[in-house]
């Protein structure tokens, strides 16, 4: 039977609606899903506790461009609040007093009966070696309680150099604090209140390094996979999210979608003494390439003799670059040292090229195998001389450029940055005075 033209209207209208029901309903639950979502990544936020961070850099010995490591000891006060009432049965009663007054007190053997938040270094090579301590006290900002965990930490770090622009670079030297618990249940923060900072009267590389004031603290996440029989915190977790087959379908989802764990870093700047490499790196291979262009006062048919010059200069200047790349790890790109050594080496092989060019045409030319002071060959040559000189100086002048608004500039905005830093501490000691009651002025009469 052959449909109305009515009836064709109407299975086209229910067609239609029936779309823009499937479009709602995929559409709210894609929202309610972002919902859930998000709404679980703020439950694990709020319940997750905070463990505010401060580290210090008590002393940073060797830093080992060639291995990518060093030396350093440092402090690490990590502090979090706690319930009065859960704290004051394992204290005496003098130390719930100096307690309530704001004094600090020992807690010995802290870690054996009560929660802390489970710390390590990330970046640690080898067996650190550590002291570790614990203390109350309640802050006079907020008026909690505060367990502080006191960690004093010495050894060997990892750290990626960048050499990009070496001998101009300035190296990142960082320690990142870790929780061995997950971010919903350890959130690290670097303490608002309490800043990080280095000791530069002990740094053992001043003949080498700059070390700057200012430190600089991130905080960061790094993301794992759990499978199933992982950890046991994990399958806790799984069996309190339901029972029967919604236990079952939980306990999948929580152990096949990633996990974040926080991660404070906190890092302090080591700018390379480079006058070093400028007097012997640079200058070296710029005379090196300067004495090329006095090849030239040779007469131009007497090729051989420039042609033994030339590649005598050029095996001096290839043995040079691999004694200063000794001295650096082995890395998969140029550093500046390197493109402007490898320039060096092209200008000097184009000049052993053109010496042996020219001497083939005057070969190939004249009679005696001789240029005179009035040929087209030395004229030719000496534009060649010109020409080499001129772009020699302008790619100088590039550089000189670059390294004045590149390695240099980044250099001028650190020790501005540690102008603002020591603005910064005279602000807050001031205003620690100011709020300081046990401070009592005493005036002077003359």
């Amino acid at each position: 039977m052959a449909l109305t033209k009515e009836s064709k209207e109407y299975l086209n209208g229910l067609s239609q609606t029936r779309r823009m029901s499937l479009m709602s309903s995929a559409l709210a639950v894609f929202q309610k899903t972002t919902e859930e979502t998000f709404d679980s990544s703020a439950m694990n936020s709020n319940r997750a506790m905070k463990v505010y961070v401060r580290l210090m850099f008590l002393r940073i010995g060797e830093i080992d461009t060639l291995n990518e490591k060093y030396q350093a000891q440092a402090a690490i006060e990590s502090r979090w609040s706690v319930d009065l009432q859960k704290l004051l049965p394992n204290l005496s009663p003098e130390e719930q007093q100096r307690l309530t007054q704001g004094k600090s007190v020992s807690l010995i053997k802290y870690a054996e009966n009560n929660w802390h938040p489970q710390l390590y270094i990330e970046n640690a090579l080898g067996d650190l070696k550590e002291q570790i301590r614990y203390s109350a006290k309640k802050s006079k900002v907020d008026s909690q309680i505060y367990i502080c965990e006191h960690r004093d930490i010495k050894g060997l770090f990892w750290e990626k150099l960048e050499l990009h622009h070496f001998p101009s670079d300035v190296q990142d030297l960082s320690i990142s604090i870790a929780s061995m618990l997950y971010d919903d249940k350890v959130l690290l923060i670097a303490d608002p209140h309490l800043s990080s900072g280095v000791n530069r009267e002990a740094f053992v590389d001043q003949q080498e390094w700059s070390l700057y004031e200012h430190v600089d603290t991130q905080q960061r996440y790094i993301k794992e996979f759990l499978f199933r029989g992982g950890n046991d915190d994990d399958e806790e977790e799984e069996e309190e999210g339901g029972e029967g087959e919604g236990k079952q379908e939980d306990a999948g989802t929580l152990t096949n979608k990633e996990r974040n764990r926080s991660i404070v870093t906190v890092t302090c700047h080591a700018a390379r003494c480079s006058n070093y490499f400028y007097w012997n790196g640079y200058c070296l291979i710029m005379l090196i390439t300067i004495v090329s262009f006095c090849i030239f006062a040779i007469p131009p048919h007497l090729s051989a003799n420039r042609i033994q010059i030339s590649c005598t200069l050029l095996l001096t200047s290839i043995t040079f670059r691999w004694t200063v790349n000794r001295s650096l790890p082995t890395i998969s790109y140029l550093t500046t040292m390197d493109k402007y050594a490898i320039m060096c080496l092209f200008i000097l092989v184009i000049l052993s090229i053109w010496h042996a060019v020219i001497g083939a045409m005057i070969f190939r030319n004249t009679p005696d195998f001789r240029a005179a002071s009035n040929s087209w060959f030395f004229q030719l040559d000496q534009c060649v001389l010109f020409i080499a000189v001129g772009i020699y100086l302008v790619i100088h002048i590039i550089l000189f450029i670059w390294l004045f608004s590149v390695p240099l500039k980044y250099r001028r905005n650190l020790k501005n940055r540690d102008s603002q830093y020591r603005q910064s501490i005279v602000k807050d000691t001031k205003k620690r005075s100011k709020h300081n009651n046990d401070y009592i002025p005493i005036e002077i009469k003359s």
